[in-house]
């Protein structure tokens, strides 16, 4: 795949797709229009959030014979799935302790009124 060839759309997710179809007025964009555009600019495009725009990028970055990229970090895709599950649970503990200690704070400065 080069990068004058029309961007794979049809792999993309329906979010992804009708994105990139308001973007380009409704056509079926190049692989280079699509790469040119920055990550800022993408993400003040409506339904395209960081996971969409991974998606999107991973479609402009794909090796050119089509074949899968190798994974880059070298570990097994279960290890990553794993590690992904603990960071998430982390970061759910962490946003729970954030909104538990502002909704604390809130009530605190009530009753001092």
């Amino acid at each position: 795949m080069g990068l004058d060839d029309p961007f794979p759309i049809e792999k993309c997710s329906g979010r992804v797709r009708g994105a990139i179809l308001a973007e380009f007025k409704g056509r079926c964009p190049t692989i280079r229009e699509v790469a040119s555009i920055s990550d800022a600019q993408w993400l003040t495009v409506p339904n395209i959030g960081p996971t969409t725009l991974e998606e999107l990028r991973s479609m402009t970055h794909a090796a050119p014979n089509g074949e899968e990229r190798p994974n880059t970090t070298g570990m097994p895709d279960g290890e990553l799935l794993s590690r992904l599950n603990r960071l998430q649970r982390e970061l759910n503990i962490i946003v729970a302790e954030i909104r538990a200690r502002l909704s604390g704070g809130v009530s605190k400065n009530n009753q001092s009124r």
